[in-house]
């Protein structure tokens, strides 16, 4: 992308050094930026020094900076004003365009995932669910993979008053077979709902985090059996993995370094 001649230089430099202090492990001085900006020290000066005055950078230890909690309660400011499905609708968008299934949003809700926004595939084929709609934990994607990852003792309370019912062949029936499962959930990233709540139906549901690394929602696609084969899960999964990620990155999580 061509970069716009609007620009404001100076602006990006104190953004590139707050960013610089930001993921810095210790204080940096003038000389320090300098070296790994390559901005002239007289001008890493007067934006310090600039920065400084607006308290989003203090000085300690006599030389050295460091970011304040003013750039923190910014940014919490701003996550409580951006909601998931706001941060989640144009990516589910670009999901149902790209790969033409239906996409849902979930949220875990009295021990059942419910549907909290939904953005239809721009084929021929339409589902008919519906937000606010609730589907059981063991037999949906979503449920599965809010269930893959709720702290265990909430998990069994709510496996406890559930009763489980065979939908299809395909239903897990107990406990200890949905188990293993969300262990396999954790480890690949994604769960899948074959044709276990309704025949024809597959479903592949991802995990979306919040700012402080817990899971708050399930973000899944729908479609037809034969127009997603057993031998694409792993590449459709990976796929909107990817794409939560993104959803969870503008709720304010970061990925830890691989």
């Amino acid at each position: 992308m061509a970069k716009s001649r609007y620009t404001v230089p100076a602006l990006e430099k104190g953004i590139a050094i707050i960013e610089m202090l930001a993921n810095s492990e210790k204080p940096l001085g003038i000389t320090d930026i300098y070296t790994l900006s390559g901005v002239p020290k007289s001008s890493i000066f007067m934006i310090l020094t600039t920065l400084e005055s607006l308290q989003y950078v203090e000085k300690i230890d006599g030389d050295k900076y460091r970011p304040t909690m003013r750039i923190y309660n910014l940014g919490m400011i701003i996550l409580s004003k951006l909601g998931i499905r706001e941060a989640a609708h144009p990516i589910m968008e670009e999901i149902a365009k790209e790969l033409r299934f239906t996409v849902h949003l979930a949220m875990l809700e009295q021990g059942k995932a419910v549907y909290i926004e939904k953005v239809k595939s721009p084929g021929f084929v339409q589902f008919s669910t519906e937000v606010g709609q609730s589907w059981l934990l063991y037999n949906s994607a979503v449920g599965k993979v809010l269930a893959a990852y709720m702290p265990e003792d909430q998990l069994d309370k709510v496996l406890m008053s559930t009763e489980f019912t065979s939908f299809t062949p395909n239903t897990m029936t107990s406990k200890e077979q949905l188990k293993q499962f969300l262990q396999s959930v954790r480890e690949q990233g994604y769960a899948v709902e074959d044709e276990e709540g309704e025949l024809g139906i597959r479903c592949i549901g991802v995990p979306i985090y919040n700012h402080t690394g817990n899971v708050v929602a399930a973000l899944s696609i729908t479609a037809l059996r034969n127009d997603l084969p057993v031998h694409k899960f792993g590449e459709i999964g990976m796929l909107i993995r990817d794409k939560a990620n993104r959803i969870s990155e503008r709720l304010g999580y970061r990925r830890a370094a691989e």
